[in-house]
């Protein structure tokens, strides 16, 4: 494998491997919703997504979709060379986007409150379930225009809080396991967490590396 490749696939396979856990629990979750008798559910959190599947199933299959196509659009090599396939992977990422997160928000006043819910947690899911599809409409609207330094800077930043799911993924699990138990306050700690991981990752992607004479100043 050349050098060039290397830096192509990099990338777009941390960035897979960060939406592991989450593509991995909506893979789950889409077979449970599939395949278990509805009579013999009995726990309310589980039952209230066997009322009304639909949501739940958009929300996670758009979800792993564009947490998959975002990260292969970070490919350097794929937007230089293959600039077709690029915008082609784009729409679809942009289209996931819009509808994972649209849905995301949804099921917030459509589901009744998980057991453990947090209000504060429930408000950062609508707030962010918004930003996402309007930082990626407003990069898609900078790409129509050619002007790729800011569509390259709202996609990040939109792809970011979407993979900020993995983050939190990760940090809940070693918290738990750390803990010995799962506490509902640290998981939600952890949430918090992953999203200002997220943004400030973003940011700093967007700023660039800062260069000797910048760092000097």
């Amino acid at each position: 494998m050349t050098v060039l490749r290397q830096t192509t696939w990099r990338i777009p396979i941390l960035l897979v491997l960060l939406g592991v856990m989450p593509i991995a629990a909506s893979i789950y979750r889409t077979v449970v919703l599939a395949t278990t008798d509805l009579a013999a559910v009995t726990d309310a959190d589980e039952l209230r997504f066997f009322d009304m599947p639909v949501p739940i199933l958009m929300h996670v299959i758009f979800g792993s979709l564009f947490l998959v196509l975002g990260a292969l659009q970070m490919s350097p090599g794929l937007r230089r060379k293959h600039r077709i396939l690029h915008r082609r992977i784009g729409w679809s990422a942009a289209v996931s986007a819009i509808i994972f997160s649209l849905y995301g928000v949804w099921m917030v006043f459509l589901y009744p409150s998980h057991s453990a819910a947090s209000f504060m947690i429930d408000i950062g899911r609508v707030v962010f379930g918004i930003a996402i599809p309007t930082f990626v409409v407003l990069g898609v609207l900078a790409a129509i225009r050619k002007n790729i330094p800011v569509h390259r800077a709202w996609m990040i930043r939109g792809y970011s809080l979407a993979a900020a799911s993995g983050i939190q993924s990760y940090l809940i699990a070693v918290a738990t396991g750390l803990m010995g138990r799962f506490d509902p306050q640290i998981a939600d700690a952890m949430m918090i967490l992953g999203w200002m991981i997220g943004i400030i990752a973003a940011e700093k992607i967007i700023a660039g590396p800062r260069t000797k004479k910048t760092a000097a100043t």
